[in-house]
């Protein structure tokens, strides 16, 4: 498949990863076995890490969306402990670097059913990283405004 081709599979998949090859096939206008063929390059590739749903949180008993911004303390290797253990808890369901917010280095998002969840979770973090100082930002999912859906990447 042509490399300016791949993108437009990409998006097929963002827009429904259950579409089968030869659905995607005939919405592109490519032979099923070139889908089927790039597809798995994809993957092999990590282009695609997974397939999943984005269910409705709140159906599912999710009050809150926490978004955490980090101060690690200084030394060496206590930030990689913290991403080790971050990797391990279940609520976390994004980690990442950055800068910004009075010199925070990291944003955590996590998922919790209330707020004494969310507490709990501070209180590990706290107990199992180096953080010197953080900021949250929780997010009431009863109030989302637009929910999340990376369908419209393709027009970025």
């Amino acid at each position: 498949m042509h490399p300016d081709k791949i993108p437009k599979l990409l998006y097929e998949l963002i827009k429904n990863s259950r579409r089968s090859d030869r659905d995607l096939a005939k919405v592109l206008g490519f032979s099923q076995p070139t889908v089927t063929r790039t597809r798995r390059k994809l993957e092999d590739d990590q282009f695609v890490r997974q397939y999943t749903a984005i269910p409705d949180f709140t159906k599912l008993g999710f009050e809150l969306t926490a978004f955490t911004f980090t101060q690690w303390s200084p030394g060496e290797g206590r930030a990689e402990a913290a991403y080790k253990w971050l990797e391990t808890d279940p609520r976390v369901i994004f980690v990442a670097e950055g800068s910004g917010l009075d010199g925070k280095h990291a944003v955590i998002m996590t998922m919790h059913k209330n707020y004494a969840d969310y507490s709990d979770f501070v209180i590990e973090l706290r107990q199992k990283a180096p953080v010197e100082s953080s900021v949250p930002f929780l997010a009431a999912l009863a109030n989302v405004r637009k929910h999340l859906n990376f369908a419209s990447l393709q027009d970025v």
